[in-house]
């Protein structure tokens, strides 16, 4: 039973639920070990723990979950732990992951689109998460504004690599690292407010939702186009990467 105060893995203090969604609850944590906060998640899946399908469902999340532990980004969410407890009876994992403050950019495009130099700055930290994730095999499948954390010093994070899919996995076709960038072009025209042709971000996004894959750009034309439009919004090599944030589903 999920509740505040409960100890996960006889480390880890829920302190309060802080979203809740299709694929699960993320909890704001203390880690009494560390002591420091974190983002535990516990996921959730369809069917009954006694179901053969949920048994295996839970297995393989478990080892996606240690497998996007692997990706190393500064703009990727840090997978610090995965505990599945002896004494739950339904063997769902709990994903601990690094507490980032701030907001999703779910939450800034509430108040209104963003700039184009902005969005593109936004972008380019999703693309080196992305690409530092697909460098290992694993392919992220959901991102969108929810997803994506604005944190302190600007700091972007994407999160929710814990239900990745790893290499080795039956997936749908075209589920792959093309399908993530062409992810990318969709919350790209969503920060900048559906607006058309979009601004300098226009041909870009176009391009990334193009029905024939052979005509789409590859990462690195995405990074040029990202970083010629995000000017001076992009730091320098010796600052810090950043956005503003906390955990999603």
């Amino acid at each position: 039973m999920e509740s505040e105060g409960r100890l996960v893995g006889e480390r880890y203090r829920l302190l309060r639920r802080v979203g809740s969604g299709a694929s699960g609850t993320v909890w704001r944590a203390f880690d009494e070990h560390a002591a420091h906060e974190v983002a535990v998640k516990r996921p959730r899946l369809p069917g009954e723990p006694a179901d053969e399908a949920y048994r295996r469902a839970a297995h393989r999340l478990y080892r996606e979950a240690r497998a996007a532990a692997r990706v190393d980004h500064p703009a990727a969410v840090r997978i610090q732990d995965v505990v599945v407890e002896e004494a739950g009876l339904d063997g769902l994992p709990w994903i601990v992951m690094e507490w980032v403050p701030g907001e999703s950019l779910h939450e800034v495009l509430r108040r209104g689109p963003v700039a184009a130099p902005e969005a593109a700055r936004v972008g380019l930290a999703v693309l080196g998460a992305l690409r530092a994730a697909h460098a290992v095999g694993i392919v992220h499948r959901a991102v969108r504004p929810a997803k994506v954390l604005l944190g302190p010093r600007d700091r972007v994070v994407l999160t929710d690599f814990g239900t990745a899919r790893v290499p080795g996995e039956d997936s749908p076709r075209g589920a792959g690292p093309a399908a993530d960038l062409r992810s990318l072009g969709d919350l790209l025209r969503t920060a900048v407010g559906d607006r058309s042709p979009g601004g300098p971000l226009g041909p870009l996004i176009e391009r990334l939702g193009d029905e024939d894959a052979t005509r789409r750009p590859d990462a690195e034309e995405v990074e040029r186009h990202l970083r010629t439009v995000a000017g001076a919004s992009w730091p320098a090599p010796d600052r810090p990467a950043a956005i503003r944030t906390g955990p999603s589903v």
